[in-house]
């Protein structure tokens, strides 16, 4: 059955054009982040921008990557999406890093920033007790602190980063010049992943969507066709 379902998604597929754009947010985001995104790729492309489960604001937060990933899935199954083009930053970039090595043949390409090789689940455990110790302000206006600890809990069971050379789909990855860790980390990914290139966006830090959106916004077009 599973082969049969595979073989009808590629026939569905190839019928349907254009695959639809699913946006998935980062972490203490709304799905409203895509606003400009989705205006740019015009209102020819169908684009949809879900909450990522577990992670939905003023909720009780039980989201772990795997879930949200299984429930991105489900989505796609609910509204006949056989295959995806993913548009992802930061949680929603691991979320989509999961759901590939796991739905292969439901990815058709992905745009990631933010994403990167997750460590082991001790040195996560770490960074969570460090980032415990760390008192908010310290962190800086713009850092949800909670957003954050959720983030590394969600991150303790994906198991996406021994298995990344198995993601052969088109997948670009955006850094921005003034994010060295985002662009040593899209560096580190680009040679786990066998079909990946590197964008660098210029004038911008952590959220280039934001901050540079016409340059990411071109180089977004251009990538998904």
């Amino acid at each position: 059955m599973d082969d049969e379902d595979a073989l009808l998604r590629e026939a569905a597929k190839a019928a349907a054009g254009p695959p639809p754009v699913v946006f998935l947010h980062a972490a203490g985001a709304m799905p409203v982040m895509w606003q400009s995104q989705v205006e740019a790729l015009g209102a020819e492309r169908q684009a949809y921008a879900p909450w990522l489960a577990g992670f939905r604001p003023g909720r009780q937060h039980d989201g772990s990557i795997r879930r949200a990933s299984e429930e991105l899935v489900a989505m796609m199954d609910l509204n006949d999406i056989a295959a995806a083009q993913l548009v992802a930053h930061q949680l929603g970039a691991m979320v989509a890093l999961q759901c590939a090595v796991d739905h292969l043949d439901r990815i058709d390409k992905m745009v990631l920033s933010g994403a990167s090789v997750l460590p082991g689940r001790g040195a996560l455990a770490m960074q969570r007790r460090m980032l415990k110790m760390l008192p908010a302000a310290s962190l800086g206006p713009d850092v949800n602190k909670a957003a954050l600890l959720r983030s590394l809990d969600a991150m303790s069971d994906a198991d996406f980063s021994e298995r990344l050379g198995e993601i052969d789909c088109p997948v670009l990855l955006i850094c921005s010049d003034g994010d060295d860790t985002g662009c040593r980390n899209a560096d580190a990914l680009a040679v786990k992943l066998p079909n990946a290139s590197v964008r660098l966006i210029r004038g911008s830090t952590t959220d280039p969507m934001f901050e540079s959106p016409d340059e990411y916004n071109d180089a977004l077009v251009a990538f998904l066709g």
